[in-house]
């Protein structure tokens, strides 16, 4: 039966050929919809651990204010980057962590000026990549500016970073654009460095950030909780007054991965819904098309075996017939479709968008590019509705011919 089929499928290939074309078509576009779905959840448990599980933020400069050098030690400021990074790993069990420090001020050229947050490149990077769109990294009196100033200043141009330091009020230096980066929604408003450069910007400059990535977790509580930051925080405001020698009050707040996490959740369920209503929308117009092109061609098959019932072949074969030449025409043409959506997850996913904006970034996961994940359930899911259409189309046909409505095409007789 099922070779029999397969010989009139490809028989009768010319037939079948609009309807082949379009359930290609809608087999490829679904599946490459759910697997952008799916990326978006795992681009946004990707996204929350960016700064780390649990990060905390400082003045560290403040540290210093109750003490003395006449005490024959280093400042606090001095001894927190070190001592914080073996608090960390001993006592909240981080498996990384990493320290930023930065130099907040106004950029200024003759065709614009930003304020502007001044970050060590190397050691940005050992949270999040950045993507270098023009240019070159920066050296020695250069910097990398995010490509919403490009249309100010040019590669090679030069501008004025008017910043005030741990020892000055007010400060300026002249730094050369080396180039561009495609910004983000953290990097808008950042300028890198080098990590010498930032060093020579505000050399008694510490850490006030600090990003602590945490063993992976598993089960419903994957990210730390709440209660559990609070606990982590106290920890460590009880170890930055041993640090200093007072138990005065000390400004510093801490942040969850969790946080960022709920943010992405709330609008991407909500982009999904209004994605999910045009989706339905495209697949329903889909679908009657291919049912009504497909239909004429059933209807022409079941002529075909109105014949080979006139000469005796029984109802329930002839339905099994059509049954499973269905089956065969719709499988070769869903596989041929999600086969082209395998194919296009690479070049898709190196599409990329304006991500400054806030609500497009958490969308996208703080990425400038889709996120395409090929999951089994979204390829089953593709082959489930492929399956029916035709299916439906010929139980459809099958039960008009049962109901009278095209036994004329049956009547025929030795």
């Amino acid at each position: 039966m099922l070779k029999y089929a397969l010989r009139n499928v490809v028989h009768y290939r010319r037939k079948y050929a609009i309807a082949f074309v379009l359930i290609v078509a809608f087999s490829a576009c679904l599946a490459l919809s759910l697997f952008a779905f799916d990326g978006f959840w795992r681009q946004a448990g990707a996204w929350a651990r960016v700064f780390g599980d649990l990060s905390f933020h400082l003045d560290a400069m403040a540290l210093d204010s109750g003490w003395s050098p006449d005490k024959g030690t280093l400042p606090p400021s001095k001894r927190l980057e070190s001592e914080a990074a073996a608090f960390f790993k001993s006592e909240l069990k981080a498996e990384r962590v990493v320290s930023l420090h930065y130099v907040s001020g106004d950029a200024y050229a003759p065709r614009g000026s930003w304020k502007v947050v001044a970050i060590s490149l190397e050691r940005f990077r050992s949270l999040e990549e950045v993507d270098l769109a023009e240019g070159s990294e920066p050296g020695e009196g250069e910097i990398l500016a995010p490509t919403s100033m490009s249309s100010s200043v040019k590669v090679g141009d030069s501008l004025t970073f008017v910043f005030k330091n741990s020892d000055l009020i007010l400060d300026s230096v002249r730094l050369r654009v080396s180039g561009f980066f495609l910004p983000s929604s953290d990097t808008r408003d950042i300028v890198f460095a080098s990590e010498a450069q930032l060093a020579e910007l505000d050399p008694a400059r510490v850490p006030d950030n600090y990003y602590l990535f945490l063993p992976a977790r598993e089960g419903s509580k994957t990210f730390v909780q709440d209660a559990e930051a609070k606990s982590d925080y106290q920890d460590f405001v009880r170890f930055l007054g041993n640090l200093t020698g007072h138990k005065g009050t000390i400004d510093a707040r801490y942040g969850l991965a969790k946080w960022r996490y709920d943010q992405s959740k709330t609008l991407i369920q909500f982009f999904e819904i209004i994605l999910g209503i045009f989706l339905i929308a495209l697949v329903v117009v889909a679908v009657a098309t291919i049912v009504n092109v497909l239909f004429t061609t059933v209807i022409d098959r079941i002529r075909i075996i109105g014949t080979f019932m006139a000469y005796g072949m029984g109802r329930g074969r002839a339905v099994l017939l059509l049954a499973a030449e269905m089956l065969i025409f719709s499988a070769l043409a869903c596989s041929l479709g999600v086969i082209a959506a395998l194919a296009l997850v690479d070049p898709a996913s190196r599409l990329k968008f304006a991500a400054d904006n806030w609500t497009i970034a958490v969308i996208l996961g703080g990425k400038r590019s889709l996120t395409i994940v090929s999951e089994p359930w979204a390829v089953g899911a593709t082959y489930l509705a492929a399956l029916a259409i035709p299916f439906a189309t010929s139980v459809l046909a099958v039960a008009r011919m049962l109901r009278g409505e095209v036994v004329g095409l049956l009547h025929f007789s030795k």
